[in-house]
């Protein structure tokens, strides 16, 4: 079964690459975190396929005049 509650559909996440959504992305569910690795800060960088537990489905993309949507907009309804 293909989970359909992933990085890919998380309104918190901002996809890279084609089209800004994939194949992996930054995870703005929290503020950056600071690590001996980034002293400023980063978010964490997350595949499409990736989930957690704080997942939220992207809203309001369709509306948008122009706009291609989603392949998960008519889950939304």
């Amino acid at each position: 079964m293909k989970r359909i509650d992933n990085c890919y559909s998380c309104r918190f996440w901002e996809g890279q690459g084609i089209r800004q959504r994939g194949p992996k992305g930054i995870c703005r569910r929290f503020p950056p975190v600071v690590t001996d690795r980034s002293p400023d800060g980063s978010f964490p960088i997350t595949l499409t396929g990736d989930w957690c537990g704080e997942w939220k489905r992207v809203t309001g993309h369709a509306a948008e005049e122009g706009s291609p949507g989603s392949i998960y907009d008519d889950l939304t309804n």
